[in-house]
């Protein structure tokens, strides 16, 4: 099919003469080229992108089901956990810091092996209070 023919079909499909074949045609293209450049895009910087919502997903679960690890553990936190994250390959180094209500320094640290499921985390993280430690968990908040 030609050029002519496919604008012949456009022009009696379009919305009562509303588009013209030529200008349908042009939307297309500059849709098209807006695709192409948004997957040639997706090259590292958007693998950077994906890592860095990772590293805030584990993040936010590290904080909440630490905070959640150590009132279990006996220990109330004022406030919500200060966490880091750095990733390490395919798993992301964990650290976490806060006051409990009775004034002891608090962390959460160790390293996450999977993606945050719903809001838990796994890999292996050990809860401390004033420097002892008051849990070790495969998973927070499972």
């Amino acid at each position: 099919m030609t050029f002519a023919e496919a604008d012949g079909l456009l022009a009696d499909a379009s919305c009562g003469g509303c588009h013209t074949a030529p200008v349908m045609r042009l939307r297309f293209f500059v849709c098209l080229s807006l695709a192409a450049v948004a997957v040639a895009g997706c090259g590292s910087s958007g693998e950077q992108q994906v890592e860095k919502m990772t590293e805030t997903l584990v993040r936010a679960a590290a904080s909440t089901q630490g905070q959640a690890e150590l009132a279990d553990a006996g220990v109330e936190v004022s406030g919500p956990l200060s966490c880091q994250t750095t990733p390490r390959g395919d798993e992301f180094a964990v650290s976490c810091t806060g006051t409990a209500l009775d004034g002891r320094a608090v962390t959460v640290t160790g390293t996450a092996t999977s993606l945050p499921g719903g809001s838990s985390v796994e890999g292996t993280f050990v809860g401390t209070a004033a420097g002892t430690q008051v849990f070790a968990t495969e998973c927070l908040g499972c």
